[in-house]
């Protein structure tokens, strides 16, 4: 049976993007939002940032199951709301029929010293311990849902180079998941390979962009804009 997600990320305190989601969700009839953090407009404002995340969850689980990940914006007050209520992909294992779905939020270090910033070394050893689990579970195909890009694709570009996580480009490449769908570089919008791997920058949703993934015999993905 095909399950259909929206992924959407980085609505900056914009709660129309959320109105938006809402309305796609239940048009379309999706069973899974997946959010990839960056809730408030304000950095480090841990009141907005709960109160935007409040609005999301509440309009959202009207229409489907909601998960989602913090991100780099983010503060750490949410990251642990979000895995109080059972909300939250972060360092997490999601199985769909024969599809598992791990999930990382944060990032990598920026210059701007954001709130919810790992060492690329964390990153890759929490990584490395989903994937191994990921492996003993015996799935057929895998999507990494996480808020940072990894470097050096597409996903990733700025006018001065790339802004990724080379851990998570390292996982990419030594493992070869079918998908992985991030957020994070506002500018790098669009679709890349990393040899078979598929990866995709949704792009921010306060600018109206949206990713549907179908998850049934195989994985498809269709960018919406509005």
């Amino acid at each position: 049976m095909t399950k259909k997600i929206l992924v959407f990320s980085d609505m900056h305190g914009d709660k129309r993007a959320v109105d938006v989601a809402k309305t796609l969700a239940s048009k379309e009839g999706i069973d899974l939002v997946v959010y990839l953090g960056d809730f408030s407009s304000n950095i480090g404002d841990a009141k907005e940032n709960l109160d935007d995340a409040g609005y999301l969850i509440g309009q959202l689980k009207e229409v489907a199951e909601v998960k989602t990940l913090f991100g780099n914006c983010d503060v750490p007050e949410l990251g642990r709301f979000l895995e109080k209520e059972g909300l939250s992909l972060h360092n997490q294992i999601m199985r769909i029929g024969r599809t598992l779905v791990i999930g990382f939020g944060g990032s990598s270090p920026t210059p701007f010293h954001t709130p919810s910033e790992f060492s690329e070394k964390d990153i890759e050893d929490a990584m490395e311990k989903l994937i191994d689990e990921a492996a003993r579970r015996e799935a057929e195909r895998l999507i990494i849902f996480s808020h940072v890009p990894p470097k050096n694709t597409k996903a990733d570009e700025i006018p001065g180079g790339h802004a990724g996580s080379t851990a998570l480009r390292s996982i990419i490449d030594k493992y070869q998941p079918n998908l992985c769908v991030c957020g994070h570089i506002h500018e790098a919008k669009g679709t890349d390979f990393v040899k078979k791997t598929k990866v995709v920058n949704v792009g921010p949703a306060k600018d109206g962009n949206f990713l549907i993934v179908e998850v049934d015999g195989k994985i498809e993905t269709r960018e919406i804009k509005l």
